[in-house]
């Protein structure tokens, strides 16, 4: 095998660089130091680990594809739209600030404290395992079914259409007449 020593290799007329028509192979162990821009033009397969220091920056114009576990350490920007078609975790905080918020066709498992602007569209089925506020005004235009043992209104309720309840409704430690008849009963007698 011969060996070539050189300090610079450039193109035949010493303006550019030169071609690797057949490849270019780095010995195992070895460093490819760059430091410059680096292009590529065609596919890039890479099957060990990357490994970026520093602060620059990593601009990908094309498509990625990431096959198995990749770990982000620093804050990871992506400026356009983003598909991913298995499974998304985030274990720490995650701020979406795209203006078309997060657009999801499965589920969305989210298992943290986790604060949304509005939500449009269609959602299938939402479950809340733990507490959940609404800040404003929650309309629902379907059925609302309240399976807990005690459900507390701090507020004033101005209009009912229809309202049935299972179990006995107090107010101020007292039952409330419920039927047509205990009703009538309470307005002519008290109660």
């Amino acid at each position: 095998m011969s060996e070539l020593r050189v300090d610079n290799i450039v193109s035949q007329d010493g303006s550019a660089a030169p071609i690797y028509s057949k490849g270019l192979n780095i010995g195992a162990g070895v460093t490819l130091t760059n430091n410059g821009d680096y292009v590529v033009g065609g596919a890039t397969s890479i099957a060990g680990a990357i490994t970026a220091s520093g602060t620059g920056t990593v601009a990908l114009a094309g498509g990625v594809t990431f096959a198995g576990v990749t770990t982000v350490s620093n804050t990871l920007n992506v400026t356009g739209a983003t598909n991913v078609t298995g499974a998304l975790n985030v274990t720490g905080g995650g701020s979406f600030n795209n203006p078309s918020g997060i657009i999801t066709t499965g589920t969305l498992n989210v298992s943290g404290s986790t604060s949304f602007g509005d939500i449009t569209g269609t959602i299938g089925t939402l479950v809340v395992t733990n507490d959940g506020t609404v800040g404003g005004a929650l309309t629902v235009t379907g059925d609302l079914t309240v399976n807990g043992t005690t459900t507390t209104i701090d507020t004033a309720v101005t209009a009912v259409d229809s309202l049935a309840v299972d179990g006995e409704i107090t107010t101020g430690g007292k039952p409330v007449a419920t039927t047509g008849k205990a009703i009538a009963m309470a307005m002519v007698f008290g109660g």
